[in-house]
C-alpha cells in the first residue's frame, strides 16, 4: 500500500475488516489477519482504533454516514407520503439496491446476522441507531396519517409498528444472501417491492385509498438481471 493519509488509512483498515468480520465472525477475526488484508501494521490498527471493539463501531458508522438519500429523507416533513417513503426506503435497500451491489452492501448484512450469531453487538449497534433516528420520524409520520384520516383508528401508533414492519421489509434480505435467491418469485425487484409496500402498509393500519394512492409511485426498472435500479416514480408499464 502506498503513503496514504490518516482518512485514508483509517477507511482502509475498515474496508479491510468489515468482509473478515462478515465471513469469520468478531471473536474469530484477529488483527493480524485485519492487518496483512488492509497492507498495514497491527500497531497502526491499534493508532486508529484502541480496540478491535472500536474497530466494529467505526465499521457501523461507515454504514451510515455521508447517506444523502437517508439524509433527505430524514428531512421530509411527517405525513403519509412520507411514511410511504420510509417503507420504500427499507424495502427498496433489501429487494433491490442488495442484490445489484452485492459486492458492497452484501458484507454488511452478513456481517449483520453474523452478528446475531455470536454476542449480538453489531446487531445492537444497529437498533440503538435506529431507535433513535429512523423509529421517531417514522411514528411522527404514522401519526401524521393518522391525523389526516389515513389511518384505521384501531392502528396502533407506536414504536413497535416501526420494528414489525421494519422486520419484516428486512426479512428480505436473506433472500439474497445465498447466490441464488431462496425464493424465485420473490427476486423480482419491481414487483417485490410493490407487494412488500402495500402489505406493510396495510399492516400498519393504512386506509386502502391511501394504499392505493401511494404503491402506484413505486417504480423499480431492471436495465440487466443484475442491476436493477429503484425509484419513486410513476410505473407506466402497468
Amino acid at each position: 500500500m502506498g503513503r496514504l493519509d490518516n482518512s485514508a488509512r483509517r477507511a482502509a483498515i475498515i474496508d479491510a475488516a468489515l468482509p473478515l468480520f462478515a465471513r469469520k465472525g468478531f471473536a474469530a477475526t484477529t488483527t493480524k489477519e485485519i492487518a496483512q488484508a488492509a497492507g498495514v501494521s497491527e500497531a497502526l490498527i491499534f493508532k486508529h482504533f484502541p480496540s478491535k471493539a472500536a474497530l466494529y463501531e467505526a465499521i457501523f458508522r461507515s454504514c451510515v454516514d455521508g447517506d444523502e438519500d437517508l439524509a433527505k429523507l430524514l428531512a421530509m416533513p411527517p405525513s403519509t407520503e412520507t411514511l410511504a417513503a420510509y417503507v420504500q426506503a427499507m424495502v427498496s435497500c433489501y429487494a433491490c439496491e442488495l442484490p445489484s451491489e452485492r459486492d458492497t452492501i452484501l458484507p454488511r448484512f452478513r456481517l449483520y446476522f453474523m452478528s446475531l450469531l455470536e454476542d449480538g453487538e453489531f446487531a445492537h449497534m444497529v437498533r440503538r441507531w435506529m431507535s433513535e433516528h429512523i423509529a421517531p420520524p417514522f411514528v411522527a409520520s404514522l401519526r401524521a396519517a393518522r391525523d389526516s384520516g389515513d389511518l384505521i383508528p384501531s392502528a396502533p401508533v407506536t414504536e413497535n409498528a416501526f420494528w414489525l414492519a421494519e422486520m419484516l421489509g428486512s426479512t428480505l434480505a436473506t433472500i439474497h444472501l445465498p447466490p441464488t435467491p431462496l425464493v424465485p418469485s420473490l427476486a423480482e425487484p419491481r414487483r417485490t417491492i410493490r407487494d412488500a409496500v402495500a402489505f406493510i402498509l396495510r399492516g400498519l393500519g393504512l386506509r386502502e385509498e391511501a394504499v392505493a394512492l401511494y404503491t402506484p409511485l413505486l417504480h423499480c426498472t431492471q436495465s440487466t438481471e443484475s442491476e436493477p435500479t429503484c425509484s419513486r416514480e410513476a410505473d407506466r408499464d402497468e
